[in-house]
This record gives C-alpha cells, structure tokens and sequence, in this order.
C-alpha cells in the first residue's frame, strides 16, 4: 500500500515537471518569456523637429536624384578628375538648394541634434572602426589624409 502510494506521488510529481515549462509559457503569452519590457517608443526625429513625413520623402528623393547624378559624373570618361570634382561640387550645392526649399536649415539642424542625441544614448554594439589615413572620394580615388576638402589642390598619383 505504502509503494503504491509512494509511486502514484512519484508519477504525480514527474508529470508536474514535465509539464511546469508548457505551463510557464501559456500563464503570460503577451510578455514573451523573460523579456525586459520595452521602452516607450519615441516619436520620429523629423516630428521633433517639425518636418513632415512628405518633407521628408521629398529630402530622400532629392538625394537619391543627387547620388544618380554624382554617378553619372564619375563614369563620364571624358571629364578630368578636377573637372568631376567640380561638377560634383555643383551638385551637392544644387541638392542643399532644392533641400532648403523643402526642409528649412532650422528644421535640419534640429534633425541633425535629435538624430546624434539618439545615437549617442544607443552606441553601437560593435566598436567604431578606425580610420588611420584618408578617405574614398564620390566617384572611388583615394583621398590622401593630409588633402584638404572641397577646392584644394588635386591629389598627387604615386
């Protein structure tokens, strides 16, 4: 009688084992687990700063425009290098135009801060990665270090 019982409490237990985890996931499916809940979504930067989401398509579609064209340019081979640079020179100052038509230097400014404030509360999950020497230009060529931006003198080929 004593096994009996011993092993009809062992067979109950063994069963409520088995069964804690199904239970433990059915008892609260809206939080997921052990997840940390979620912060308060924020709004947008561009709500923060005024624009609006049309402002803002309109600024990606000027840009996109821009980088086609700056593409054209460098696969132009009958420009020279200074002559691309220039011509790409003329395009950015073209897209900064037509910007400022759509979203005010005000309004870009507060995009700018809110973006880099955010960015600064939520670092990568990686390092940043380090740049020891120059850059690549619109259209690829190195850019020396010691090259100074926008109209200095062209860069010298090895």
């Amino acid at each position: 009688m004593n096994n009996c019982r011993t092993l009809t409490a062992a067979a109950v237990f063994l069963v409520l084992l088995l069964a804690a985890p199904a239970i433990a996931q059915t008892a609260n499916p809206q939080r997921g687990g052990m997840r940390m809940p979620k912060a308060p979504r924020q709004e947008p930067c561009r709500q923060e700063a005024g624009i609006s989401k049309s402002a803002m398509e309109q600024r990606r579609q000027i840009e996109q425009n821009t980088r086609a064209e700056i593409q054209s340019v460098c696969n132009d081979p009958a420009l020279t290098p200074q002559q691309k640079r220039e011509k790409i020179r003329q395009l950015h100052q073209q897209a900064r135009q037509q910007i400022e038509g759509v979203i005010t230097p005000q309004q870009q400014e507060a995009l700018k801060s809110c973006q880099q404030q955010r960015a600064a509360a939520h670092p990568p999950r990686t390092g940043p990665a380090v740049h020891s020497g120059g850059g690549r230009g619109p259209c690829g060529e190195t850019i020396p270090k010691s090259n100074p931006p926008h109209g200095g003198p062209e860069p010298q080929q090895p």
